[in-house]
Parts: structure tokens; sequence; C-alpha cells
């Protein structure tokens, strides 16, 4: 199934083609018998590709074949050369499959795969089993973001600094601007927690982050106003500060909904189970 996305590219789209090409090599590879699967990711799932695109390419094999393994190569180079599109094939037995340390953008990546051969749910069944998390995955993705951005610019109290204003008092705006950058990635790294959606590569996680389920309201609007940094002036970083206030005091709401845990409570989390230390509430 292709992604279905709330944010269009612009360009010419070659997906069709693209998938005519991946679908022919697939059915090359398929046809030997000790492959167990082969997956779809990158364009091909999310449904546009350009000049900028290429092919990628998973497959599976039951175990270990080095001649197999040079024959899909073969299959693979033959139909890159062929079609003149750039093909990323990667081929793995099963047991090195799950041997595999993912990062995060791995499990991004994977976690949108298109299975389209798995005759014995084999690749389904690997699939699930890494991409599994615990239960206080994303509890404990919220609870450090959230901390950090209260630090950074979005005080849980009235009349309390932040890391940011602390750069305009030292006299280096600079680096206040640069902190309200950071704090502009946090509440895109939390936007994508509260939706439990890993992170996606730098390079398509703002574009990403568009089509995720729940969205604060003008997200669009305000991440825009967040990241506009002009001539790094006092006024511009308090125009940048109050876009960003405004997301943050929606996508703490959207927390305390979601998991009951308010700001004292994400801090006491932090303390006790990141820190391993006491709480000792705050009666300021």
């Amino acid at each position: 199934m292709v992604l279905e996305m709330n944010a269009k590219l612009k360009g010419r789209n070659r997906v069709a083609h693209f998938r005519q090409v991946a679908e022919e090599l697939a059915s090359k590879i398929a046809a030997y018998n000790e492959v167990a699967g082969i997956m779809f990711i990158g364009g091909l799932v999310r449904g546009f590709a350009d000049e900028f695109s290429d092919i990628d390419i998973v497959a599976l094999l039951k175990r270990r074949n080095e001649d197999l393994r040079k024959k899909l190569v073969k299959l693979w180079l033959d139909k890159e050369r062929l079609s003149n599109i750039e093909i990323d094939f990667e081929v793995h037995s099963i047991g090195d499959f799950k041997k595999q340390t993912w990062d995060e953008v791995d499990r991004w990546e994977f976690s949108k795969a298109k299975i389209v051969f798995d005759p014995n749910g084999e690749t389904k069944k690997v699939l699930e089993e890494k991409l599994k998390v615990s239960k206080h995955f994303w509890i404990r993705r919220i609870v450090l973001c959230t901390e950090y951005l209260k630090w950074y610019c979005c005080p849980a109290k009235k009349d309390v600094g932040t890391i940011a204003e602390v750069w305009i008092k030292r006299g280096d705006l600079t680096s206040a601007h640069h902190c309200l950058n950071y704090a502009t990635e946090l509440i895109i790294k939390l936007i994508f927690a509260i939706n439990k959606e890993f992170l996606p590569a730098p390079k398509w996680r703002l574009f990403q982050s568009y089509n995720l389920e729940w969205l604060p309201k003008n997200y669009k609007k305000l991440i825009k106003e967040a990241m506009q940094t002009g001539d790094l002036s006092l006024e511009n970083f308090k125009r940048r500060l109050r876009a960003l206030r405004k997301l943050g005091r929606e996508v703490i709401q959207k927390i305390e909904d979601d998991t009951g845990l308010n700001v004292d409570l994400i801090s006491k989390y932090y303390v006790e189970k990141v820190l391993h230390q006491t709480w000792i509430p705050s009666h300021h």
C-alpha cells in the first residue's frame, strides 16, 4: 500500500515507471526457491519518485547462500543498466537480517516497508519482531524531549527564564537563536512520538511531519514562523519564541490528554526513571 500524504511533492512523478522496473526485478528474484521475502522501501512506498530518487529493494534469503547472492546481484546490475535507474539493492539471509542493529532511521524506513513477496510469512514476522518496542519507548522519548523543551524555550510556569533567554542577557543573540533551532527540532520529535512514529532521516523529517495523524493547529504556519531567523535580531527572537510557545503549549496539553502526564509528572519521571534519582517536588 502506498503511503497517503497530506503534503504533496512537486515535480514529475516517475513512480509508476519505477514500480514497473522494481516489480520486474522482484519477479525474477522471487523465482529462486531460496528467496524468503522481498520488500520495497523508500520512494516506491511513499508514492513519489523524481530525477533525484532511486529504487530501494531488500531481498531476504532463507539461509546464507553466496552463489545465489551473486546471481541476484547480477540480476540487479543488469536491470539497473537496462532501466537507467539507480537501484539500491540489499540481500540478507533471514538470520543476518534479524541480527542487524537498527538506528531510528532504519526503524522508520522499515516501518513503512511494502512486502511484495513473502510466501511463508517469514518476512512479516521478522519485521514485526524488529519493530517491536517496549511500552516505555514512546513515554521516555516524550519525557526527555518535553523536559528539554521546558528548559530551552517553553517553561512550565510564567516568569521562569529559559536557556534561550539566558543568551540574550549574555549578549549573544546568535546563540539565543540557535537554542530556538534546537527547540524547534524537539517539538518535531515530540509530534512524531505523540503519533507513535519513528523518526525519519533528517532530510525527510519536516516534510513527513506534515503527514502525521495528529498535528497542532496551524502547525505548518507556526513551524515556518519558528524557523525564520531573519537578521537574528531580538525582535525576530521574540517572534520565533512566540510561535514555539504556541506549539509547545498545544503539544504539552496533548501529551497530558493522551498519557496523563502533566509537566510535574514529566519532571518526576525524568528524575526517577532517566536520572535514577529521588524526586523532590518544587514548592515554587
